[in-house]
C-alpha cells in the first residue's frame, strides 16, 4: 500500500530524528570517555603532587635533623635515614675548603688554574679577567679585561662590575671555556667569606693556597664551617624528592650558631 505524502514526510522526519539521536548518543559517549580519561589524569596528577609534597616534607625534616645533629655533636654522617616512613638518603659537602672567586685574589685563582693544566700566562690572564669581572670600574687590571677587551674579542657584553651570582656566570668571563669551568666548579663556592680553610681543602686547593702565599694552616683564626646538606626522599616507582640546604655553622652577628644560606629543590648552581 502506497504511503501518502504526509506519511512519507513523517518517515523522513523520524529517520532524521533517529540520526540526530544516534549522533547525540555518540557525542555523549565521547564526552563521557573524555571526562573519564581527564578525571584519571587529574587523579594521577593529584597523586603525584601529593607524593612530591610528602617527599619534600620528609627531605626537609631530614635536613633539619642533620642540622641539629651537627649542632649537638659538631659533625653529621651521610647515609640512609627514614622520616615519616620514607627512606631518605643524605649527602654532605664541606664547602669551607673551597675557593670563592668573589673573594680571593688573582694569584690564588691563577695557582688553581695552573693546577688544572692551564698554561701560566693564560692562567694569569684568566685570573685577572675573573677579578675584573667582579670589580667596578672601566680600567682593566694588568693582564685583565674590561669592556674594551671584550669588544675586541667580538663579545657583545662586558664585565658587570659586581660579584658573581652563580658559578655558571664564570662561563662568560673572557678566556673561560665549558671544559675548564666544569673542572673548576668542584673547587669553588660562592658561600664562604674568606680564603679557603686548609683543614677542609682538597689537594689542588692546598697547592693553590701555598703558591699564592696564603697564611699556613695553624696561622689562621677559627673559621665558620659552610656545609651543603642534600636529602633525597625515595618515593614510589623510583620518584625522588630532593632538598638541598647550604648552612653556615659558627658565630653570627645576631647570636645564632647557624644560618641558612640557601634552601632549594636540589640545584647546586650557587655553590
Amino acid at each position: 500500500m502506497r504511503k501518502s505524502p504526509i506519511q512519507q514526510a513523517g518517515l523522513r522526519q523520524a529517520g532524521f530524528a533517529l540520526v540526530v539521536v544516534l549522533w547525540t548518543v555518540a557525542i555523549l559517549a565521547l564526552l563521557v570517555t573524555s571526562v573519564t580519561v581527564g578525571a584519571g589524569r587529574e587523579s594521577r596528577l593529584t597523586t603525584t603532587l601529593r607524593d612530591q609534597a610528602i617527599g619534600r616534607a620528609a627531605a626537609d625534616g631530614v635536613v633539619s635533623s642533620v642540622i641539629m645533629e651537627y649542632l649537638r655533636a659538631g659533625a653529621a654522617l651521610p647515609g640512609m635515614r627514614r622520616f615519616g616512613g620514607l627512606p631518605v638518603s643524605v649527602a654532605l659537602e664541606d664547602l669551607s675548603g673551597r675557593i670563592n672567586p668573589n673573594v680571593v685574589p688573582a694569584p690564588m685563582l691563577m695557582a688553581l688554574l695552573v693546577q688544572l693544566g692551564v698554561a701560566p700566562q693564560a692562567a694569569e690572564n684568566l685570573a685577572a679577567a675573573i677579578v675584573d669581572w667582579r670589580s667596578p670600574g672601566l680600567r682593566p687590571s694588568p693582564h685583565g679585561a674590561k669592556a674594551a677587551e671584550y669588544r675586541a674579542a667580538g663579545r657583545a657584553y662586558g664585565p658587570l662590575g659586581r660579584p658573581f651570582e652563580s658559578l655558571d656566570e664564570l662561563g662568560d668571563v673572557l678566556g673561560m671555556n665549558p671544559v675548564l669551568l666544569a673542572a673548576l666548579k668542584p673547587h669553588l663556592t660562592l658561600w664562604t667569606s674568606s680564603d679557603p680553610d686548609p683543614a677542609y681543602a682538597d689537594a689542588l686547593v692546598l697547592v693553590a693556597l701555598r703558591a699564592s702565599g696564603a697564611p699556613p694552616f695553624g696561622a689562621r683564626g677559627t673559621e665558620a664551617r659552610v656545609m651543603a646538606i642534600r636529602a633525597a626522599a625515595h618515593l614510589h616507582e623510583g620518584e625522588v624528592a630532593t632538598r638541598r640546604a647550604v648552612i653556615r655553622f659558627g658565630f653570627s652577628p645576631d647570636g645564632r650558631a647557624w644560618r641558612i644560606l640557601e634552601w632549594d629543590d636540589g640545584d647546586a648552581g650557587n655553590e
